[in-house]
């Protein structure tokens, strides 16, 4: 290969990575459209997310804290243990994160018809985590109120992880990505 095809070469392998790397910051910075940005949120307000999800999240995903929302509370109480929620199996707040890494609070998500023939579909009992496919839920939240001093955890044998506050509401019209 000649010294010009080479120096070519190098130019256009440059350009493409000038230009990946150019991508990649912007798509970063640049806002999407559908972003559920923390701002956008308020009681009563109706808010686009998408909520990134495995199957195994609806058994996997607790929090721990005494505030209500819309009848629904965490499954434990902060001292960790069972809450009534819990005993008896409804209106149970779970944390979700959206694809904007917003924490949001709400209760019976996999009641909602299209998570609930996901589960059906893609159970996870079984399964390691890492082999469940991702998805993500585009659903509408019902926004009630901010939630404070309560306590997350991602898998049932993790620890509890506090957070000062976060979004919590009721979902509907959820469809699958």
């Amino acid at each position: 290969m000649s010294e010009t095809a080479v120096t070519s070469e190098r130019k256009v392998i440059l350009a493409a990575a000038i230009g990946l790397a150019l991508f990649l910051v912007f798509t970063e910075l640049a806002p999407t459209a559908g972003r559920s940005a923390p701002s956008n949120f308020a009681p009563g307000k109706k808010v686009p997310v998408r909520i990134t999800l495995v199957s195994a999240d609806a058994y996997d995903l607790a929090c721990a804290g005494s505030e209500a929302v819309a009848d629904a509370r965490c499954a434990f109480e902060k001292d960790g243990s069972p809450s009534e929620a819990a005993k008896s199996g409804k209106g149970i707040l779970a944390p979700y994160m959206t694809v904007d890494n917003v924490l949001v609070l709400i209760p019976d998500l996999w009641s909602e018809p299209a998570l609930a023939a996901r589960l059906e579909r893609d159970q996870p009992q079984g399964k390691n985590r890492d082999e469940l496919k991702r998805f993500n839920a585009r659903c509408d939240l019902d926004v009630q109120r901010k939630v404070s001093g309560f306590f997350v955890r991602w898998l049932p044998t993790a620890a509890w992880s506090a957070r000062d506050d976060a979004w919590a509401g009721t979902i509907s019209g959820c469809s699958i990505d």
